[in-house]
């Protein structure tokens, strides 16, 4: 079964890597032939790959034609809303299910009473004109639903199906977490649900930092205490082991259903089913009930494949299962090491290409969490939220509750200070992909033959040919997709950087913001390119769309210097931001104090067209001109036609190579003259789709293509990467 599973697996693989497809099966029919496998049994394993290839194929380009349609259509329908919304500056983000699919949404009140809106909207079905938008363009990547306006006035409660029952449930659990005034209700309801939602941000992005995350979805090890609590209450009342195994059968499935049928869960679900089913011949060898669950789930449902908990999932069990003799005979505490390390090792490959981070330290925080979670915490949360439905007394139960979780957030706290080296890992070719999961096959081989020193070089050697040896030699400016924004990165070869504005909203005056955009968009550029700090980051102007994400980068992200111009910040604006900076070490210069500087072979001018005196901030814009190895850059923020003359007066403007063009492409900038004069050859409009200005302007577009420039538009591009070599390699995210 597992030649089989791993035929079925080359097929998938060769759609995205080919290199690593190929690689697997030569393995596959040199084992195969070495074990003296009949000769139907190799015909399988040739006929498999090709039949698997078609299958995915044919699913792959429906499900991103299908993604392709939704983003581009206005959903006008009913949609029903699961939960109670969480609220953060009047916007609401909850999940809702149209059809048989739910989706994240995000909706902006438009009405004073927040709070009623809030409570309205639980478990009511309404009518919603809403857009699909996505925080990246993998085919693969979950779709959110943005709601545009709701009609309260249609608002009707849904009918009662088991779905309406279960999220019913769901709600009363949470709400009792709260009521009983349980510390991190969020967090405990997690454990028992799988829904993170009512965890902030800040919270998940912790967990996600020190290698924990996977603790919060339902998986093997929740599926595997759960069922040991089963059989250990059974066992003691007498019960005969057939009855054990059928209450086993029933509740497993049942609450798979309750946790929207998490795909990890599902694949330990069913392994433990097979497993307590099929015949010992075959349930004994625990690699053939994984490849059967494999086979199984990616054949009922495609998707599931593109799934990161199903790749987590499969992959670190795999390994687990490879690494059995060593885990045999082995006392608690090295047993639990070595896991860590198989677990890590696991995930390595899946957390560099999704997530460009590695995360060492999982090693280290797996050692007590795993245990903590596996024997204390979920076992005591199953029993309280069990007793929590009875009309009882808990308050001895709520102690020991809340004990357990301040003793939970204290060592969490403790190994998120540990936590400062962070392993991040450029974006890898399938080349560096397959070899990267060659070496760490290898590193897991070494120790599973305890080859400990040979171990530790191979772990050396993948940090080598994962992290130093991807890194491009040639020096980048990035046009990053920020949507209605401006965020510019120029880097050197020696991981130097500038980022020339952050992106973000303009709903909000203040500096405070969801920070998708940082998120899901910038700090996943700047991994992917390899970068563990930014040595400059200049602010043009104080307009949110230019700044908005410039705190949570101060916050998230190593920053040397941030440039602005400190004469268009007022007081609160400008004493925040000195305050952040103070706080992180981060040295603050005023443009006008530091007029021309290099990095690395590029020389940096900052061009001081300013126009202080005028209440448009556009024209407070720092204008900034970067020339290397005779490639000429102008970076023109949102300065206006008026900065744009007191330019053509004050400096010799050069002609230009790569023109960021000024104000998204608005009309107020770019003007005959000053066009004429620099004659760009290459020019970036960085701009939203459907934005509500309507920019960029056609006439502009049209008068810098005349003149015989290449345009690139965030709207139409995505994310623009230019190789700053003589011939100007260009490379679009909608390639």
């Amino acid at each position: 079964m597992v030649f089989y599973a791993l035929a079925y697996l080359v097929g998938i693989l060769w759609l995205h890597v080919k290199s690593l497809s190929m690689l697997i099966f030569v393995n596959i029919m040199i084992i195969g032939i070495r074990k003296k496998l009949r000769w139907f049994q190799i015909l399988f394993i040739i006929l498999i790959p090709i039949l698997s290839n078609f299958y995915f194929q044919y699913h792959f380009k429906y499900m991103v034609e299908q993604r392709n349609f939704l983003l581009k259509q206005t959903l006008h329908s009913h949609a029903y809303f699961i939960n109670k919304p969480n609220l953060n500056n009047q916007k609401l983000t909850g999940k809702v299910k149209i059809g048989k699919h739910t989706f994240k949404y995000y909706y902006q009140i438009k009405s004073e009473n927040v709070r009623g809106v809030q409570s309205k909207l639980v478990r009511q079905n309404c009518k919603i004109d809403a857009t699909f938008k996505s925080h990246n363009n993998q085919p693969y990547s979950q779709l959110s639903l943005f709601i545009n306006n709701i009609d309260f006035n249609s608002c009707r409660k849904s009918k009662i199906d088991y779905t309406y029952i279960l999220d019913y449930h769901k709600q009363y659990v949470l709400n009792r977490l709260k009521y009983l005034q349980i510390e991190s209700p969020g967090k405990v309801f997690a454990l028992i649900s799988g829904d993170t939602s009512a965890i902030s941000a800040d919270d998940i992005e912790q967990y996600k930092d020190i290698g924990i995350y996977h603790l919060l979805a339902i998986s093997g090890m929740h599926i595997a205490t759960l069922t040991s609590i089963i059989y250990f209450l059974l066992n003691h009342m007498k019960c005969p082991i057939v009855i054990i195994k059928i209450v086993i059968c029933i509740i497993l499935p049942l609450y798979v259903f309750y946790i929207d049928l998490a795909p990890s869960a599902i694949r330990a679900t069913m392994t433990c089913l097979l497993l307590i089913l099929l015949s010992k011949s075959i349930a004994k060898n625990a690699l053939n009930l994984l490849s059967l669950s494999f086979i199984f789930m990616s054949s009922l449902h495609p998707p599931f494949v593109y799934n990161i908990g199903f790749q987590f999932s499969f992959l670190i069990t795999f390994f687990i299962l490879f690494a059995l003799p060593i885990l045999e005979n082995t006392h608690l505490l090295k047993r639990t090491i070595y896991l860590s390390l198989i677990a890590q090792l696991g995930s390595f490959i899946i957390s560099a290409i999704y997530f460009n981070h590695i995360q060492w330290m999982g090693i280290i925080t797996n050692l007590f969490f795993v245990p903590f979670y596996t024997f204390i915490l979920f076992p005591f949360v199953i029993f309280f939220v069990i007793f929590a439905h009875l009309p009882l007394e808990l308050n001895c139960l709520i102690t020991v509750l809340n004990l357990l979780m301040r003793f939970h957030d204290a060592v969490l706290n403790l190994f998120i200070h540990m936590n400062i080296y962070k392993w991040h890992v450029p974006e890898l070719n399938e080349m560096f992909i397959t070899l990267t999961f060659v070496t760490v096959f290898i590193a897991l081989v070494f120790l599973v033959h305890k080859y400990y020193v040979c171990f530790i070089v191979t772990v050396l050697i993948l940090y080598i040919i994962s992290t130093i040896i991807p890194h491009d030699d040639a020096y980048k400016l990035t046009m990053l997709n920020v949507n209605q924004g401006d965020a510019f990165l120029f880097e050197t070869n020696e991981s130097e950087s500038i980022l020339i504005d952050t992106g973000g909203t303009g709903v909000d005056s203040t500096m405070k913001e969801n920070h998708n955009i940082a998120k899901y968009h910038i700090i996943p550029t700047l991994k992917k390119h390899g970068l563990t700090s930014i040595d400059y980051i200049i602010i043009s102007h104080p307009h949110m769309d230019h700044m908005g994400e410039l705190s949570y980068l101060i916050t998230n992200f190593k920053i040397k210097n941030i440039i602005i111009n400190t004469k268009s910040f007022n007081i609160n604006k400008i004493e925040y931001l000195i305050n952040q900076s103070k706080q992180k070490h981060i040295k603050l210069i005023d443009f006008k104090d530091i007029q021309q500087f290099n990095l690395g072979e590029a020389n940096i001018t900052l061009l001081d067209s300013t126009i202080n005196y005028s209440e448009d901030l556009n024209e407070h814009s720092i204008v900034t001109y970067i020339e290397y190895n005779k490639i000429k850059m102008l970076f023109m923020g949102d300065a206006s036609i008026n900065n744009e003359q007191i330019l053509l007066r004050n400096f010799e403007l050069p002609k230009i190579d790569i023109l960021k063009v000024g104000h998204h492409g608005s009309k107020t900038s770019t003007s005959n003259e000053f066009i004429q004069k620099i004659q760009p050859k290459i020019c970036l409009v960085s701009v939203g789709k459907t934005n509500r200005y309507h920019l960029p302007n056609k006439e502009i577009i049209t008068k810098l293509k005349s003149l015989g420039a290449k345009v690139f538009q965030s709207n139409e591009n995505g994310e623009v990467t230019i190789k700053l070599t003589p011939k100007l390699s260009i490379n679009t995210e909608m390639n």
